[in-house]
């Protein structure tokens, strides 16, 4: 089990992720949803569909590990899932309230956790051995990686708009 503090921290990163999207995301431009800079990840609609998506998988992945003993927790194709559900045309506003709505149960779960519960252990099918806590980090993580996702696009998105403004 982590230490109190860490708990904590990570606690507060996986509650706040919904406040931090929506505060990254204000007043963003349906085009801008769809800027996409780097041809090899999603657009802004399909991250923010992805994370409320895959929070979804995560909970799924953490009730799997507290309720059998060292399940099988399988891997994803993310772009795969992405393609099948049509990231590309969902209403992103709705994926945020939809995201808030599915964290706050993720959050309630790791809230309840006994300190035994931390420490129980599935085997995933990419990753191999994971306790519930590597399930919790890898949550906050992922958050951390799309978050800096759209700092980076939305920052090049305003970039771009300079350069023409420029011409």
């Amino acid at each position: 089990m982590f230490p109190y503090h860490v708990h904590k921290y990570l606690m507060g990163a996986i509650a706040g992720t919904p406040d931090l999207f929506e505060y990254l995301l204000q007043d963003m431009t349906e085009d801008e949803a769809d800027f996409r800079p780097d041809p090899e990840r999603f657009t802004l609609r399909e991250a923010i569909t992805h994370v409320a998506d895959w929070d979804e998988v995560f909970t799924g992945r953490l009730m799997q590990t507290l309720e059998d003993d060292y399940p099988t927790l399988v891997g994803l194709d993310e772009g795969q899932v992405a393609i099948d559900r049509d990231y590309a045309h969902a209403d992103w506003k709705a994926q945020l309230a939809l995201l808030r709505e599915r964290r706050l149960r993720m959050s309630h779960l790791l809230r309840n956790l006994n300190a035994a519960d931390w420490e129980r252990t599935g085997n995933h099918t990419e990753n191999g051995k994971m306790t519930i806590a590597d399930q919790a980090v890898m949550v906050a993580v992922h958050d951390n990686y799309h978050l800096r996702q759209i700092a980076d696009f939305r920052a090049a998105y305003a970039a771009q708009g300079k350069h023409f403004a420029a011409l």
